[in-house]
C-alpha cells in the first residue's frame, strides 16, 4: 500500500509540474506575440511616416524643373510640404527631423508633459519606442538657447534614437553631423558638435540662459564632454542648440547627448 500511495503522489507531482511547465510555456508565447505585435505595429507607424515623406519627394521631383531655387531653398520646400501633412494627422507635431545618411527622419511631437508620447504614436495610440518629441518647457518656435529632442533607445529594432548610437564612434561622428530640423517658420541646418554618455542626473538640459557669459559656458562645458573631437568654431551670445537625448545601457540611468549648433 505504501508503495502505491507513493506511485499516486509522485504521479500528482509529474502532474502538476507538466501544467506548471505547460501555463509557463503559454505565458512566454503569450508575451513573445504580444512583443511581436508591439514590434510589427512600430513599424507600421514608421512605414506611414516614411511613406508621406516619400510621396512628397516624388512630388517635388516632378516639379523640380519649375523651381528657379538654390539647393537649401530646395530642402526647405520638400521638409515644409512633410511637415505640413504631418500636421494634418496630428496638431501636436511641432517640427520635423532629419539626419541625413540615417534612417531618423521623424516628426517632432510636443503634448502638455513628457510623459504623453513616450509610447505614442502619431494616431496617439500605444507604440512600444513612443515618438521623438520636444520638451514640453521649450519653445515649439525652438527659439530657446537649448532645444531638448527626445526619443526612445531599443536594442532589438531600428526605430527613434536607437541610431545615436553611432555617434559614440569617430567615424560615425564625423561623417554625420548635419541635422535639419523644419518649423513652421522654415529649415534649420544644425552642426553636431558634441555627443556622449552620462549619468541622467547631469546637468545638460537647461533650455534658456538670462547670463549670456553663463551660457557660453555651459555650451564650452557640453563640448569638452564629447567622446570623439568634433571641430566647431566658437560660440557666440545669440548662438542656439538642439540636444538629442535617448537611453544608454553601460550602466543603470545613463542617458546618451548629442549636441548640435545651428549654423544656417
Amino acid at each position: 500500500k505504501g508503495s502505491f500511495k507513493g506511485e499516486k503522489m509522485k504521479d500528482k507531482i509529474l502532474k502538476f509540474i507538466r501544467l506548471i511547465l505547460v501555463i509557463v510555456i503559454i505565458v512566454c508565447l503569450f508575451l513573445l506575440g504580444r512583443r511581436g505585435y508591439d514590434y510589427y505595429k512600430n513599424y507600421r507607424n514608421n512605414q506611414h511616416i516614411s511613406d508621406i515623406v516619400k510621396n512628397v519627394e516624388k512630388d517635388q521631383d516632378k516639379n523640380a524643373s519649375n523651381d528657379n531655387l538654390n539647393d537649401f531653398e530646395k530642402l526647405e520646400k520638400k521638409y515644409m510640404a512633410i511637415l505640413k501633412k504631418l500636421q494634418k494627422e496630428n496638431s501636436d507635431i511641432v517640427a520635423f527631423l532629419e539626419i541625413p545618411g540615417t534612417y531618423i527622419s521623424y516628426p517632432i511631437f510636443q503634448a502638455k508633459d513628457n510623459n504623453f508620447y513616450l509610447r505614442k504614436g502619431i494616431d496617439k495610440n500605444y507604440d512600444i519606442a513612443g515618438s521623438i518629441f520636444m520638451d514640453y518647457m521649450n519653445d515649439p518656435k525652438m527659439n530657446d538657447d537649448n532645444s531638448v529632442i527626445y526619443g526612445h533607445h531599443l536594442d532589438d529594432i531600428k526605430s527613434m534614437f536607437t541610431g545615436l548610437d553611432g555617434y559614440r564612434k569617430n567615424d560615425f561622428a564625423q561623417s554625420h553631423r548635419t541635422i535639419y530640423v523644419t518649423t513652421n517658420e522654415g529649415l534649420r541646418e544644425y552642426q553636431v558638435f558634441a555627443a556622449y554618455g552620462i549619468p541622467s542626473n547631469y546637468d545638460y538640459r537647461t533650455l534658456d540662459f538670462e547670463d549670456k557669459e553663463e551660457k557660453l559656458k555651459y555650451f564650452d562645458k557640453l563640448k569638452s564632454n564629447s567622446e570623439n573631437e568634433l571641430e566647431t568654431r566658437d560660440f557666440k551670445e545669440d548662438d542656439t542648440i538642439i540636444t538629442l537625448s535617448t537611453c544608454q545601457y553601460d550602466y543603470k540611468d545613463q542617458r546618451l547627448a548629442v549636441h548640435a549648433l545651428r549654423i544656417k
